[in-house]
């Protein structure tokens, strides 16, 4: 979230149009959306809206960054201690923890139509983080593994998020760390 703690009417607006924003992307394309049926939507005056975005694309900007910053901090904290196999399946099962917490959202951006801008910004999140793979493959090979595995890493939540999650975080977590 931003630096300071949000004021909790501040909070409660912004869950109202997420919420709000949410239930809409469900139905139609982002494009289709308009300031005033999302405000309509979460009860919340059109100008209050401005206060906080310029815009419907604004707003799933910041949804979208707020998003790859929790995913990032969180992994900062994780990598500190990340050179195990047991350290690398707590990352995976943070992660489809963390996907499975915000599941409407991950859907939006990562299963309906998905969102190929936020996807690009979560592959460069997931590159800057340094996973541990294999380091004997050589110099070329190495340039290659790490794009390799983060798109199957997307696959695989999107294929999960698809199913619905039916799959435990932590099964989910040791079946990618088998396949990585």
């Amino acid at each position: 979230m931003e630096g300071k703690k949000l004021d909790r009417r501040v909070r409660k607006t912004k869950k109202a149009l997420l919420q709000a924003l949410t239930k809409l992307i469900s139905k139609k394309k982002i494009n289709n959306i308009t300031v005033k049926e999302l405000t309509d939507l979460a009860d919340v005056n059109r100008s209050t809206f401005y206060l906080y975005y310029k815009d419907i694309f604004d707003m799933v900007d910041k949804v979208e960054t707020e998003l790859i910053n929790d995913f990032s901090e969180a992994y900062d904290k994780f990598s500190k201690k990340a050179t195990t196999y047991d350290d690398l399946l707590s990352f995976f099962i943070y992660l489809f923890e963390f996907i499975q917490t915000n599941a409407e959202m991950s859907k939006i951006f990562l299963v309906h139509d998905g969102d190929y801008a936020f996807i690009e910004k979560l592959k460069n999140a997931i590159k800057h983080c340094q996973i541990p793979l294999d380091t004997t493959s050589s110099e070329a090979e190495a340039h290659y593994v790490m794009p390799f595995a983060i798109s199957g890493c997307i696959g695989v939540i999107q294929q999960w998020l698809k199913d619905d999650m039916i799959v435990s975080p932590k099964d989910m977590a040791a079946i990618l760390v088998k396949m990585l």
